[in-house]
């Protein structure tokens, strides 16, 4: 949704700009090249990432017009008072990157058969999918399953993990699949959805803090942004995107911030078309008052 970011940004002459999701650098580098005269501040929490991005970077890194740091956005308040950058607009753009699916090997697909990690930096984090898998108790399982991955058959893939690992040690991808697809119906593994996704993606938020993280993020965002500046969240999963919206409504109702659009705007056609992933985005903009 790039010329979507792009248009309700609302970017004025020598604007600061902070893309809280840095990611591969793809909005960073798009608005550099179409605004000529602002700055641009670049938070990548991947250290693996954060390294392909400044080598793949278009621009300089010692251009006086960008700054990359590794770091989470959770740290955005201590970010902006390090390089002096209140800004103007922020966008984050939430949710796992093509690059964690087909390059990481951490586990993050089920489609390959991969170590059950799923953290997003093992630098700070050391628990991973595996620890959780391995052992924590079935309740709690069932609870990661259930809130975050809405899964409606959390109490029989939980039972069926702690009878698993009582033989053998769940460590592959592949692994967690097979006890998923005994713990199912069939009607079930027949639908649009593969069975494994919404396991997946309960660990992987688990795993991340990602939820509590979205939530301190968009609060600090909204905090650090100047007065008439505009935030920008998509988001790819509707956890996510009810924690954007509440914070906004509450925002909104207390006078800090406005709607530049009032509900959720998602991906044109041809976006979608040409990128199947986008289908789930959607878009919120708020303005500070």
């Amino acid at each position: 949704m790039l010329n979507e970011v792009i248009e309700y940004l609302n970017i004025q002459s020598k604007a600061k700009i902070i893309d809280a999701t840095l990611n591969g650098g793809g909005h960073t580098e798009k608005l550099l090249q179409k605004f000529q005269d602002i700055k641009v501040l670049g938070i990548e929490w991947d250290p693996e990432i954060f390294k392909e991005a400044i080598s793949n970077f278009q621009f300089p890194i010692s251009n006086s017009r960008v700054i990359i740091v590794n770091d989470s956005y959770v740290d955005l308040r201590s970010i902006v008072e390090k390089y002096d950058f209140q800004p103007d607009g922020i966008i984050f753009d939430l949710g796992l990157s093509s690059w964690h699916y087909e390059k990481s090997g951490r586990g993050f697909s089920f489609m390959k058969d991969e170590p059950l990690d799923m953290r997003f930096n093992s630098e700070e984090s050391t628990k991973t999918a595996a620890d959780i898998i391995n052992t924590a108790p079935g309740e709690e399982i069932e609870e990661i399953l259930r809130m975050y991955g809405e899964e409606a058959f959390s109490k029989n893939i939980a039972k069926n993990i702690v009878k698993a690992r009582k033989i053998k040690l769940i460590i592959k991808t592949t692994e967690l699949v097979k006890i998923i697809n005994i713990s199912v119906p069939g009607w079930y593994k027949r639908q649009k959805i593969n069975p494994a996704t919404k396991t997946f993606q309960a660990l992987r938020i688990a795993v991340n803090g990602e939820l509590e993280n979205v939530e301190k993020g968009v609060l600090v965002a909204i905090d650090v942004l100047k007065s008439g500046g505009r935030l920008v969240v998509i988001s790819f999963q509707g956890l996510e995107d009810k924690i954007v919206r509440e914070i906004f409504k509450q925002k909104a109702k207390t006078g800090v911030v406005s709607w530049v659009v009032k509900g959720t705007i998602k991906p044109e056609w041809e976006e979608v078309k040409n990128n199947p992933r986008a289908r789930s985005a959607k878009m919120k903009i708020i303005e500070k008052i």
